[in-house]
């Protein structure tokens, strides 16, 4: 450290005279965004911290917030008088926490109570955990700290709002992982909530993050216009990318990604590596197939969405005390969830997006001066996108696709804040008051009122006397379930009950066909955790299983994937040497999978190929669309071409491909302002394929159509793909 870095932290340190032994007393010297954010936030400023994994976030907003309070805790401003009523009518508590910490999710809270039990509670305060697995709260005697989940905080204000009467700071980890869903809509209504019972107070609101695009807008939507960012670059850290190919087969591919796994794990008796996939059911697969390894059976774990809290748990406290261990899981490792020192990285598949990747690999090698990942691809395809991913994440480029302030969130929150009030009514300008500031541009007080209409519509709410509305028996049940508090779509998958210890392990999509079998007494399996199961019975919706022989494979509900944006694709595009002169189009055997091994060299040739295509198509013949314009885009371009007579083949589109079914009729695009119009129509005609593909959230039926198509035009730039293809010929080739 240089001299004016050490005056710095010593000038630090002695502003810390609460909290820095708790907090930083093991440590050698402060981390960069430590140095860099401390200052600020002790001064009062609400900021956004961006630093990669493991450096040190979470402590430099904490031990300055607790600074701040341990030191004017006793001048702090109190209620007139005990017992007055608050803002929403409850009777005022006399005390409540001053500090909240809102994480994405219940692994990751049980993850930072952990952490930070000890040092909060050597500075003589108390924290607490409050989520759907931990609801207790203390209303008479709470701890100054309590960390929570969107979920759990919607529940707590709206049951006990007056216990946050004497709120101070809000704190947001890992902001990156919610600010771009249904879940980052809801939060930033809840901290304006929080701002109306504190109204006569200045909240600091700070929030950390990893590399995430946007910064300044994400600072803006949940801290507030005058919040700061500070970033702290990655440095140097290279990354050092293994393609390592597989087969194509899909069974084939499960277990050449176990036996590559099994073979890392023996190579060192220290070696810990976590193995991401995309999907919950290749981690089951793979984890049951290394599981029948005696070598390597109990060094094995799984960890995914589907499993219990208890599951997940003991995954994460046994992987974090092996020395030798490998872990299966799906994004919810992404999480900076603490696992201990992982020094590999096994990816199979590529992730969805930069960001994801970058993630993903900041998980290993940290002590090393490089990450270092085994990439794991089935096709030729799968390893250039794994090339241009980590190409991406070296120089920072994420290609942000940001979604506006979703309307379903409208009708959650005026749920919410209907029971919230101690007489069960919201009305119109009520319901508008407490809704995010990034709403503001798209709902007025009238359309708050049109969509309380249209929930009254849906027999959630009942209009009575002066323009208020009440729950109905159905809005109650949501409430008293726990139910309305989600911006999350019910995945309806059946819990799965161990039979002799009686412990949830997780929960599965049940298919009708097992459904039958277990009711007509046939004998049903399944894997769960990597661990074969048999089904007993099934009770209350239950499922009850005991461990039994080899199982079939787990099923799970499909969730949908994360878009691929347009610059993202564009770029890959570019990657890959498709030509931007034409959009061109192979005519190729129907039984050709082209995408497969499509490489640089293809894309190369394509301009070098005879634009001309035969004029006697063979049977069986297809039409092969090298687009490259994204998820949405590709729902553009897929009605582009059926309004012009040519069938898209089922289930081809992705965000790269499309086949045609027939020889398209037009051999050229229109300019950009009539494609802004044809795509506008698209859109208007198909609102509910669209907003599937925004991750509209799951009160999205309840919202008026005009609403819907408002929120459509305004998150879907149609400009930006009417440009790329605007007076574009289509270039039609023979293979």
């Amino acid at each position: 450290m240089t001299d004016t870095s050490l005056e710095s932290e010593a000038r630090i340190r002695a502003s810390l005279s609460c909290t820095w032994h708790a907090f930083f007393a093991r440590f050698p010297h402060l981390r960069e965004v430590q140095r860099a954010a401390i200052p600020p936030i002790l001064k009062g400023a609400s900021v956004l911290v961006q630093a990669p994994t493991a450096s040190g976030k979470t402590e430099a907003l904490m031990a300055p917030i607790l600074e701040r309070y341990l030191k004017h805790r006793a001048t702090a401003r109190k209620p007139a008088a005990a017992g007055r009523q608050g803002t929403t009518g409850h009777k005022d508590v006399g005390t409540g926490p001053a500090i909240l910490l809102v994480a994405p999710t219940k692994a990751l809270c049980n993850d930072l109570f952990r952490r930070l039990k000890q040092p909060v509670s050597n500075v003589g305060l108390e924290i607490a955990l409050r989520t759907g697995d931990n609801p207790n709260f203390k209303v008479t005697n709470p701890p100054q700290v309590v960390i929570t989940t969107p979920e759990s905080l919607d529940s707590l204000i709206a049951r006990k709002p007056a216990s946050f009467l004497y709120l101070e700071a809000i704190i947001i980890d890992e902001i990156h992982l919610i600010h771009a869903n249904g879940r980052g809509d809801q939060l930033q209504c809840l901290i304006a909530r929080l701002r109306i019972l504190n109204r006569d107070r200045q909240l600091q609101i700070c929030a950390s993050s990893a590399t995430v695009p946007e910064i300044e807008r994400i600072a803006a939507d949940f801290l507030g216009a005058n919040s700061r960012t500070i970033s702290c670059p990655a440095g140097t850290r290279d990354i050092r990318a293994t393609i390592e190919m597989i087969p194509s087969e899909p069974k084939a591919a499960l277990a050449a990604s176990a036996e590559i796994i099994r073979k890392l794990l023996q190579e060192s008796p220290t070696r810990k590596l976590i193995a991401f996939c995309n999907s919950r059911t290749n981690v089951e697969n793979i984890v049951r197939l290394l599981r029948n390894d005696p070598h390597v059976s109990s060094i094995v774990f799984a960890h995914h969405g589907s499993l219990s809290k208890e599951e997940r748990l003991r995954t994460e406290q046994q992987f974090l005390r092996a020395r030798n261990a490998a872990c299966v899981a799906t994004s919810t490792l992404e999480l900076g969830i603490d696992i201990g020192d992982v020094d590999m990285i096994v990816l199979l598949g590529p992730p969805p997006d930069v960001s994801s990747l970058i993630q993903r690999i900041g998980r290993g090698s940290r002590t090393l001066a490089c990450s270092q990942v085994n990439c794991l691809a089935d096709c030729e395809f799968s390893a250039q996108r794994f090339l241009h991913l980590v190409s991406c994440a070296r120089k920072e480029m994420l290609f942000p696709d940001p979604v506006e302030f979703r309307p379903a969130t409208v009708v959650q929150q005026a749920l919410s804040i209907c029971l919230q009030n101690p007489q069960c009514w919201v009305g119109k300008q009520a319901l508008y008051d407490r809704l995010a500031p990034a709403s503001r541009k798209f709902f007025s007080p009238a359309d708050c009122g049109t969509i309380l209409e249209q929930m009254t519509a849906g027999g959630l709410l009942r209009k009575v006397e002066h323009g208020r509305y009440v729950p109905e028996n159905k809005a109650q049940f949501l409430f008293s379930r726990g139910y309305m508090h989600s911006m999350i779509a019910d995945r309806s998958e059946t819990d799965v009950v161990d039979s002799v210890t009686g412990r949830t392990l997780g929960s599965i999509y049940l298919r009708q066909s097992s459904k039958d079998a277990i009711a007509t007494g046939a004998g049903v399996s399944l894997t769960l955790a990597g661990n074969s199961h048999t089904v007993s019975y099934m009770k209350d919706k239950k499922l009850f299983v005991k461990r039994g022989a080899e199982a079939a494979d787990v099923g799970f509900l499909a969730l949908e994937p994360p878009r691929y944006s347009l610059g993202l694709a564009r770029d890959f595009a570019t990657f890959m040497h498709v030509p931007t002169d034409a959009l061109y189009i192979r005519c190729i055997p129907a039984a050709y999978d082209l995408a497969h091994d499509f490489s640089p060299d293809q894309g190369s040739l394509l301009r070098r190929d005879i634009a001309v295509a035969p004029e006697n198509v063979t049977p069986g013949c297809e039409y092969f669309v090298h687009h490259f314009l994204g998820t949405v885009g590709s729902l553009l371009l897929q009605n582009f071409f059926e309004k012009h007579g040519n069938t898209v083949k089922k289930a081809s589109r992705t965000p790269f491909f499309m086949r045609l079914l027939v020889k398209p009729t037009t051999l050229v695009f229109p300019d950009e302002e009539k494609l802004v119009t044809q795509f506008e129509l698209y859109v208007r005609a198909n609102v509910q394929a669209f907003a599937k593909l925004l991750q509209p959230g799951p009160w999205f039926n309840l919202i008026p159509e005009e609403f819907a198509l408002r929120w459509l035009l305004a998150s879907i730039d149609l400009r930006a793909y009417a440009r790329v293809l605007a007076d574009l010929p289509i270039a039609l080739i023979q293979l």
